[in-house]
């Protein structure tokens, strides 16, 4: 007990000098976090799957096991603990309270990923088509089987033909993969980006590439660069983390319940096979200037909101 005391005394008489400290050092912090994470998840899976019945369930759980285990240590739990200890108020901090128009930004954000959608699945497939110089070729070949390794497990956990399977997706690699990673990128890191350059755009981009390098698939990037600044832009904008969470979440959902229902299908296959053609080309053109255009309208309509409570509250 005594111990106990003594160490949440240590605690909060440290919490100061954490909550002084610079931008530069949260995110070297975060970062740092983020390794220990890994190790700490990695430890705690491989022990999991000592348990005879979750080590002898198949390849498909261990599967799930280190996702989640991921998820929670080596994504989520660093951004909370950061914030925790450098802010005040870390549910503030972090955008996650709850809020009157909520329902109205999340309308939103499912309207974005609407309108977004072809001009994301056109870069998915003009990326994955890319071929480096012949000075590259050996670059090439190990990115290419580092994203055929990331295909496979993909493949591997959506070939489930069961609810229970598809239960699983939507709660492990929808759910908890949007909620880690919004508190990672956007709720931590890209307002860390945003306290050091004071620029909402650069903090956004950063966080972005970050986010689709961290993935490791050269063959994916500019679709996840794009997916990173939309929903930077969302939490920018909207001022809740939940919004992104939200588009997170569809956006991941969306393969999942695709696959899971319609996988098989003729339709299906030509989506996922579609050529890079020029009247693709117009219709993502066209679906990244209404996607922009409706960015402007919110943002219009929201400092003019701002606007008229700032004069009401003078009055």
């Amino acid at each position: 007990m005594v111990k106990t005391l003594s160490l949440h005394f240590k605690t909060e008489k440290m919490r100061p000098i954490f909550r002084s400290a610079s931008s530069g050092f949260r995110i070297a912090s975060l970062f740092l976090l983020l390794f220990v994470g890994v190790i700490i998840a990695a430890a705690l899976t491989r022990l999991l799957l000592m348990i005879p019945e979750v080590g002898d369930a198949g390849e498909v759980l261990s599967v799930y096991v280190s996702s989640a285990m991921q998820s929670v240590f080596a994504i989520g739990l660093p951004a909370y603990l950061v914030v925790a200890f450098t802010a005040d108020r870390p549910t503030h901090y972090l955008k996650i309270n709850k809020n009157r128009k909520l329902a109205k930004k999340i309308v939103f954000a499912i309207l974005i990923f609407c309108v977004s959608y072809p001009f994301a699945s056109f870069l998915a497939q003009w990326n994955s088509a890319m071929e480096l110089p012949d000075l590259m070729s050996g670059i090439e070949e190990v990115m290419r089987s580092m994203e055929d390794a990331a295909m496979e497990t993909t493949e591997l956990l959506l070939s489930g033909s069961t609810i229970g399977s598809l239960v699983l997706n939507l709660l492990i690699i929808a759910g908890m993969a949007a909620i880690s990673e919004e508190l990672f990128f956007r709720g931590a890191l890209q307002q860390f980006l945003m306290e050091k350059y004071r620029n909402g755009h650069a903090a956004v981009w950063i966080t972005a590439l970050l986010f689709s390098v961290v993935h490791f698939q050269f063959y994916g990037f500019l679709p996840r660069l794009v997916l990173g600044a939309l929903l930077g832009y969302l939490f920018l904008y909207t001022r809740n983390l939940w919004v992104p969470v939200i588009f997170h979440f569809v956006n991941n959902a969306t393969v999942i319940l695709l696959r899971f229902f319609w996988g098989d299908t003729e339709w299906f296959s030509r989506v996922e096979e579609m050529p890079v053609t020029f009247s693709y080309l117009t219709a993502a053109v066209v679906s990244a200037l209404i996607t922009l255009l409706l960015f402007w309208i919110y943002l219009k309509k929201d400092l003019r909101s701002l606007t008229m409570n700032n004069i009401t509250d003078s009055h």
